[in-house]
């Protein structure tokens, strides 16, 4: 009996120990499986594979032809590997030319940069060679065609694919697209697997025509360097179809360059006192309120006129003018007169209505708007500088398209900048006979006016001179700072294109709108129309 306890003692220590050893097996499967399986599994693949991002395309922005503003190019930087071979080196030294020894990249015993920005070409050839020891790497250049012509409009893009400046920027959640991920399995072949395609960035289409940018750039940048100017900025809309097809503005710089120096787009930013530019569109309020007509006969006598203890005069004692030889000869104390009988809220109602003092409907960081003196009890003396474009301001796009309400017989337009299906919303705001009325005027400005340097030739133009004084920083204005200005329409046989076009600062010896502004005027125009074959 005493042995065959033992025995059944042992037996029994055998069979607890078996248990509890099998009881430990199977909990520690679960465990491997239910709660360590996901990190180990995790753990094994890093060992095994890794994953990189598949860098999306970014879309292109396009002018209304598909001329390419900005673009991604694929460029390519080659690196050695740890088994890269004195042979592998070889092959590649003639074929990129390059400038280092095998010795100074095997030492460094890890992934080593050899040549960076391959072209597709090279890229090609490389590949081609079939060498285990490199691996190629592709990133995106962006490239700007038209460089500094656009540079302030389209802005750029930097190396990590941001926007960063203009419609790279405020468009970069369009272009930038979806990246996309592979895995690279830490094998001989390092061959990668695609698990999520990249989704391209939009290709945005723009209404500016890079031949007319060019040619308002191009007169642009010749005028503000020929007067010694600060800078400038020129503006064509097609009236018809509400599209504006140039946006220039100088100075500006190479988007291309790694070392450029951002400069502002002054046509749509910068917001200044307009001066004369604003004459017609106090008259067209006050023709379409049945004020004044265009034939009505203004006394300008002696020349000068006392308003609020302030006065105001003109070169010389004009007699007595129509409303019309008022824009023609921009009186100020005709325009005084005449915006005193309009009153100052038909002033600032007329002026909103054109579109002043409210955010253009254009898509760009910081675009400016203006405002206009509203305040309560205003003066006789600053209703008539409202009158004549001072105790207010305004931007190069907003006067633009003032403008072009004379060439669409009184309706204002939203002009646009994307090239879509979307119908140009107008409204009207001045009557037809009012429009008409004021265009005459702007015929009389060039042809026996303050604008005859706006004059081109086989076609006939319309438009208004404007030279304001700038604002000095100790008060008042600076008697030596001004900012020259042209508005036209051309040709008056279609009235299609309303070109604006001003000079910051030009020098004191030539300095007036009439002087400055509308030969930039006449330039750009018969470029342009020649190109339209208008």
């Amino acid at each position: 009996m005493k042995n065959n306890f033992g025995y059944n003692w042992r037996a029994y220590l055998i069979y607890i120990f078996l248990a509890i050893s099998l009881f430990i097996l199977v909990f520690r499967i679960i465990s491997l499986k239910y709660v360590e399986g996901d990190f180990l599994t995790s753990k094994g693949k890093s060992m095994l594979e890794t994953s990189r991002s598949i860098p999306a395309i970014r879309g292109s922005i396009l002018d209304r032809n598909n001329f390419p503003l900005a673009v991604s190019i694929n460029q390519y930087d080659l690196y050695a590997l740890k088994k890269f071979s004195e042979e592998d080196f070889n092959k590649l030294k003639n074929f990129l030319l390059l400038n280092k020894d095998f010795s100074a990249i095997k030492k460094l015993n890890k992934k080593n940069l050899i040549f960076s920005n391959l072209n597709f070409s090279q890229y090609e050839s490389v590949k081609s060679l079939k060498l285990s020891g490199i691996e190629i790497e592709s990133f995106q250049k962006r490239y700007y065609p038209l460089g500094e012509q656009v540079s302030t409009l389209v802005g750029f893009a930097g190396r990590d694919g941001f926007g960063l400046e203009g419609l790279e920027n405020i468009l970069d959640a369009e272009l930038s697209g979806v990246s996309g991920q592979e895995i690279i399995y830490r094998n001989a072949s390092r061959r990668p697997q695609v698990i999520q395609e990249a989704i391209q960035g939009l290709d945005i289409k723009l209404t500016i025509d890079s031949r007319v940018q060019f040619y308002a750039y191009k007169h642009l940048s010749s005028f503000v360097k020929a007067n010694n100017a600060n800078g400038g900025s020129a503006i064509v809309l097609d009236n018809i179809s509400g599209e504006i097809l140039a946006i220039a503005s100088y100075p500006s710089y190479n988007p291309n360059s790694p070392k450029r120096q951002i400069k502002r787009n002054r046509a749509l930013v910068d917001a200044f006192e307009p001066g004369s530019i604003i004459k017609p569109l106090a008259l067209a309020k006050g023709i379409d309120m049945g004020i004044v007509s265009k034939n009505q006969v203004i006394n300008t006598s002696p020349g000068f006129i006392n308003l609020s203890g302030r006065t105001i005069s003109d070169p010389k004692n004009y007699h007595d003018l129509t409303t019309s030889e008022i824009i023609a000869k921009s009186s100020q104390v005709g325009a005084s007169k005449l915006a005193l009988q309009v009153g100052i809220e038909g002033l600032i109602s007329g002026y909103k209505g054109f579109g002043l003092s409210k955010p253009p409907n254009i898509f760009f960081p910081s675009i400016a708007y203006g405002v206009i003196n509203s305040r309560e009890n205003v003066s006789d003396h600053e209703i008539a500088s409202i009158g004549f474009g001072y105790s207010m301001t305004a931007s190069s796009l907003q006067l633009a398209q003032a403008y072009s309400v004379f060439a669409n017989e009184g309706y204002l337009k939203d002009f646009k900048i994307f090239l879509d299906d979307v119908e140009v919303y107008k409204q009207r705001v001045i009557g037809k006979d009012a429009a008409t009325d004021v265009l005459e005027s702007l015929k009389l400005v060039v042809s026996d006016g303050t604008g005859s340097l706006a004059k081109i030739s086989n076609y006939e133009v319309a438009g208004k001179t404007g030279t304001s004084h700038k604002a000095s920083s100790k008060g008042g204005y600076d008697q030596s700072k001004y900012i020259s200005s042209f508005a036209g329409i051309a040709p008056l046989t279609s009235k299609r294109l309303t070109i604006f076009v001003s000079i910051d600062e030009p020098g004191l010896n030539n300095y007036s709108g009439g002087a400055v502004a509308a030969p930039l005027f006449a330039a750009i125009s018969s470029d342009v129309l020649s190109y339209l074959n208008e």
